[in-house]
């Protein structure tokens, strides 16, 4: 029995493990767009996000058609698919609004470092699943890191209603990823996804409505939406999606705390930005947060029988 049980843990650990690295995968090509959108003219937010959910939504049903593993809709999957779907819709609109109120700096701290909070009050609240003591230690070490690696300037003006925006926003990525981890225990991951964007580009279509599209006449920034929707929608949220259904969704957001500091290598790397001291110390504490909220939960002592 006891080598029964330690098999089990063995499946469960290695299935976790496998998960986090799954995730992990899906924020670092998240961490992708940031630098992509700053190759873009200035106000075209709105017309980049819809291009970008029309062809990943577009390549999600692809995958989906050809797929030999789906299974039918059920009336199970139609609130996890209309929570997801709005948290989808919801999101890129109202962080745009809290960047364009309050500075990329604080929408960014308030948005990303308060989602993983909203994702385990959900759990805890409406699905009764308390994300445990060690998930609480690691979300804060590494909410902390965020805070420091997106430090706003002294040139900053925080606006109270920008951070409102960034809050609402924090909430819309709660719940597109606990739509994500109720739906997720049914079917593949594209036909998780799929619906989801499906509703996030109907109700985001209106914002672009008589907008200028003419930048899509650039190669560049036509291949840089493209890569937008099949890469970073597509493929990411797939790939997170199937570490979703191995971890949950709370310990998943923490771990999607990776994107910002995916983002920020590449601004280094590819765009000459800097990072300062306190951001630098943000990353370490970022990378502590995530080792503490990837580690196995503690088995129970087992008799040997």
């Amino acid at each position: 029995m006891a080598s029964q049980q330690t098999g089990r843990h063995r499946k469960r650990s290695d299935g976790r493990t496998l998960g986090i690295f799954a995730v992990a995968l899906g924020t670092i090509i998240w961490g992708t767009v940031g630098p992509v959108v700053k190759l873009f003219p200035e106000g075209t937010e709105f017309q980049y996000s819809l291009i970008r959910n029309l062809s990943g939504t577009t390549a999600l049903w692809l995958f989906v058609l050809l797929s030999k593993n789906k299974k039918r809709y059920t009336k199970e999957d139609i609130v996890p698919i209309l929570v997801a779907g709005t948290g989808a819709a919801l999101f890129f609109p109202l962080f745009i609004l809290a960047f364009q109120l309050t500075g990329v700096g604080v929408a960014a701290v308030v948005s990303i470092g308060v989602a993983p909070i909203f994702v385990g009050l959900i759990a805890w609240i409406a699905l009764k699943q308390p994300p445990g003591k060690q998930w609480a230690i690691g979300t804060l070490i590494a909410v902390t890191g965020v805070v420091a690696l997106n430090w706003p300037s002294g040139s900053n003006t925080v606006s109270i209603l920008g951070v409102a925006f960034a809050m609402a926003a924090a909430f819309g990525y709660s719940m597109q990823a606990t739509g994500m981890g109720m739906i997720s225990k049914r079917h593949t991951p594209f036909q998780c996804v799929a619906p989801m964007f499906t509703i996030g580009t109907i109700f985001q279509a209106p914002l672009s409505y008589g907008k200028d599209f003419s930048f899509l006449q650039d190669p560049v920034l036509l291949m840089g939406a493209l890569y937008g929707g099949i890469v970073t929608v597509a493929l990411a949220y797939a790939v997170f999606i199937y570490g979703i259904a191995r971890i949950g969704a709370a310990t998943a957001v923490t771990v999607g705390l990776m994107e910002p500091l995916t983002a920020s290598i590449l601004g280094v790397v590819l765009l000459g930005e800097t990072v300062s001291a306190i951001g630098i110390v943000g990353s370490v504490l970022i990378l502590a947060g995530l080792v503490v909220v990837s580690r196995p939960p503690k088995e129970p002592a087992q008799l040997v029988t």
